[in-house]
């Protein structure tokens, strides 16, 4: 997992391979809304999937983790916090739905969490479980949230 802002990307050596879904994102994001539904940036190889909801209280949260493609958690707008762990070891929850490329884990008793704040980012890889979509406490605000999807070799 590799959380910062935006504008600081190139920072990151390791994010070099996904450089076209962070260009998208400094250049796209006016664009797109959550009523887009899917955009194609590079058919399935690079896709975004836009989104603009109220965050949940972490009860409601799970654990996920994907296999095929890494995640790039953009908030344009709001503020959420993002659980996240190693997803080896975890139990799982829901089998791996190979169509969806996506595994749900019960949640252990303990993992780390991040806030994301708009304008910032947080990575996950096919080995980082990701529980996003949680509220912060005192934040009620609605987020609005792209997810792009980076096909790894």
């Amino acid at each position: 997992m590799i959380a910062g802002n935006l504008r600081d990307w190139r920072r990151y050596g390791r994010l070099a391979e996904l450089k076209p879904a962070f260009e998208f994102l400094e250049k796209g994001l006016a664009s797109v809304d959550a009523e887009a539904g899917r955009v194609d940036v590079d058919g399935d190889r690079l896709f975004v999937l836009p989104q603009s909801y109220q965050p949940k209280p972490i009860e409601q949260g799970r654990l996920e983790a994907h296999r095929r493609y890494a995640d790039i958690q953009y908030v344009a707008d709001g503020i959420e916090l993002m659980g996240c762990t190693a997803a080896d070891g975890l139990e799982v929850a829901e089998p791996y739905d190979a169509v969806k490329d996506i595994v749900f884990y019960k949640t252990p008793l303990a993992f780390s969490s991040i806030i994301v704040p708009a304008g910032s980012f947080a990575v996950f890889y096919p080995a980082d479980a990701h529980m996003p979509g949680i509220r912060l406490s005192g934040h009620e605000a609605s987020v609005r949230k792209l997810v792009v999807k980076v096909l790894l070799p």
